[in-house]
């Protein structure tokens, strides 16, 4: 194997431990980004009823696929531990074998995997399943899949964070630009200023750079060094939130102008299903980050009562805000702090317009890291220079989305496919199967009795869940891609 364990040990390393609240904080962060602020105006377009059940649902297949990343993670940790006889003398006594890696099928194509009982023990402390070591998405599909596999996976995932962060990228700079540049200013040609002598344009592009400096270099180092950031930021989402639904249950009480009457809030709008599923996937997606989350947690038992924490704490705030929004605005804008653009406490108004800085600021760097890792294994071929390994895949992951960022303001097809598409194969798909092929590769190993002794083993135990999940996803991405090809065919006048 040529000592693949301590190559990618080289960049995978797992950090500063977590505790469980600081996990839930993370993973909380991450979930409550900037979908949350789409989530008012497609719920309330698809109707209240079906998006309520539509967002149970969705909410809880994510904790189902979150439950198979926890499972996933242990299960290629411990394959990972599985010694097999050398290769030649030049190796160690042992090797470490990941079965069905692509880099080594030619080799290990002919050796039939013999482990004898008592070295397989699965009751020993040599083959715990404990996630001791981060394995990233990108790592654990070469554990897991084949070659056509890897390319699907790496297509997902690369259009997916990248689009992530190019969409982090434009919304910041231009919420700043908003925000900050003087109305309805233009100069003798007409062309929109930010300030005087300088175009909204170019003032834009300023904030992207600006943005991109100031919280890029976190992408330099592990999730763990953004600690404080992530306190910071959830106290601020927080505050954002009560905010927000305060003045709509207000608005609500006091018969407000543009306050819809109930019975004209409509209960189901099928034409409007798909932009909120696509919505909703990207309001739930942690799938991706889980390995920066759970691997350093102190107590593991507790990742699936965290995960279930957070993702139950984000359905209550997304159903509340969603609820008061619906029936305090008539009309309600893409982004939902734009509807409170003219609230007339002022400091509350600036307040609620950055809410996208301080929601995605938090994000961008674990999105970021996320991104950094999974390059890091695709290109994998060795151990790396320390300047490639600290310098270059941090850049490489930072610079095209900010190319993206200083090329347009518009990102709406980004958002749109993004989630419904990619998102939906990394929150569903990727997990499911996962689980599938470890549960198959493990029992080959261990037996069946493995299962019984992995304390990240899923609560979901039966395979009928990822199936389910897989049939799920292909459902909501065929319904999502039908409205979209009628959409185009037919649109609207």
């Amino acid at each position: 194997m040529s000592g693949r364990g301590s190559k990618m040990a080289s960049h995978t390393d797992v950090g500063s431990q977590l505790s469980s609240p600081m996990a839930f904080i993370f993973v909380f962060n991450l979930l409550l980004g900037a979908g949350a602020l789409s989530l008012p105006a497609a719920f309330s377009d698809a109707g209240w009823l079906i998006s309520t059940a539509l967002l149970c649902i969705l909410c809880f297949a994510s904790f189902v696929s979150a439950s198979f990343m926890c499972e996933g993670m242990a299960i290629a940790n411990v394959l990972q531990n599985v010694s097999c006889p050398k290769k030649n003398d030049n190796v160690t006594e042992t090797e470490q074998l990941l079965p069905g890696t692509v880099h080594d099928t030619e080799y290990y194509s002919n050796l039939s995997l013999q482990i004898s009982q008592s070295q397989a023990s699965i009751g020993g402390s040599r083959y715990s399943f404990r996630i001791s070591k981060r394995i990233e998405m990108a790592e654990m599909a070469e554990i897991f899949f084949n070659k056509v596999g890897m390319i699907l996976f790496y297509i997902a995932v690369i259009i997916y964070l990248y689009g992530d962060l190019a969409i982090y990228t434009v919304a910041v700079p231009k919420s700043i630009a908003n925000v900050s540049c003087i109305a309805n200013l233009h100069d003798e040609n007409n062309v929109t200023l930010c300030w005087h002598g300088v175009s909204h344009d170019t003032a834009y592009k300023i904030f992207v750079l600006v943005y991109v400096l100031c919280i890029g270099p976190f992408v330099f180092f592990n999730a763990q060094k953004t600690t404080l950031l992530q306190i910071c930021s959830s106290i601020l989402r927080h505050t954002s939130f009560f905010i927000m639904v305060v003045i709509a249950l207000d608005r609500i009480a006091k018969h407000t102008t543009g306050v819809p009457k109930p019975q004209d809030v409509k209960p189901v709008n099928f034409n409007k299903i798909p932009d909120f599923i696509g919505v909703s996937v990207y309001c739930f997606m942690c799938q991706h980050s889980l390995p920066s989350f759970i691997t350093p947690m102190k107590n593991q038992n507790r990742a699936t009562v965290v995960l279930f924490a957070a993702l139950a704490a984000c359905l209550g705030i997304y159903a509340m805000v969603c609820y008061t929004a619906t029936f305090s605005y008539a009309d309600l804008e893409d982004v939902y702090t734009l509807n409170f653009a003219n609230f007339g406490v002022v400091p509350i108004r600036y307040f609620l317009e950055l809410y996208p800085v301080f929601c995605l600021t938090a994000s961008y760097p674990i999105i970021g890291i996320t991104l950094r890792n999974n390059l890091k294994t695709l290109f994998s071929k060795g151990e790396y220079p320390w300047i490639v390994d600290r310098i270059v895949f941090p850049l490489l992951t930072i610079i095209p989305p900010t190319i993206i960022g200083l090329c347009t303001e518009k990102v709406e097809f980004l958002v749109s496919y993004t989630g419904a598409f990619s998102g939906a194969a990394i929150q569903y798909v990727i997990p499911a199967c996962f689980v599938l092929l470890g549960r198959i590769r493990i029992r080959e190993v261990f037996g069946r009795e493995a299962s019984s002794v992995n304390k990240n083993h899923s609560i979901f135990s039966s395979n009928v869940w990822p199936i389910f999940l897989l049939i799920w996803a292909g459902c909501c991405m065929a319904f999502v891609l039908y409205y979209k090809i009628d959409a185009a065919i037919h649109p609207a006048d």
